[in-house]
């Protein structure tokens, strides 16, 4: 249940970050917090794994804050399209690697986000 708890934090979390969220906000459990700027390097690392249909499969990008020591990857695991009303999405399998200073444990997650109309990419 804790789990679950976490990935649905997660995925808000990142989703607020998507649309500009500049508070500084607690997640992946509390344990790492996370910056808008650490939310500005994700979302720069991502932009390419999202976009771009030359990357390979299995490309992982790196990131990282100097300010708050906080770092980790994202990798693209796979391309799908997914049916929404009569549409066919372009979407991405990704997965999130976030570390932060020690002591505090990794955590990883994995996210399905999809393009829609207006050209943003939303959670699945």
């Amino acid at each position: 249940m804790r789990g679950i708890i976490r990935v649905v934090m997660l995925a808000s979390l990142l989703a607020f970050a998507s649309v500009g969220s500049y508070a500084q906000v607690g997640v992946f459990g509390s344990a790492i917090p996370l910056t808008k700027q650490d939310y500005d390097a994700m979302r720069s690392a991502t932009e390419a794994l999202l976009n771009d249909d030359s990357v390979p499969i299995g490309t992982t990008r790196e990131w990282s804050d100097a300010n708050t020591g906080n770092h980790g990857t994202i990798k693209l695991l796979g391309r799908f399209e997914y049916d929404y009303q009569g549409s066919k999405l372009p979407c991405r399998k990704l997965a999130y690697h976030v570390e932060g200073k020690a002591p505090v444990q990794p955590y990883n997650l994995e996210l399905n986000r999809c393009k829609v109309a207006d050209g943003s990419w939303k959670i699945l």
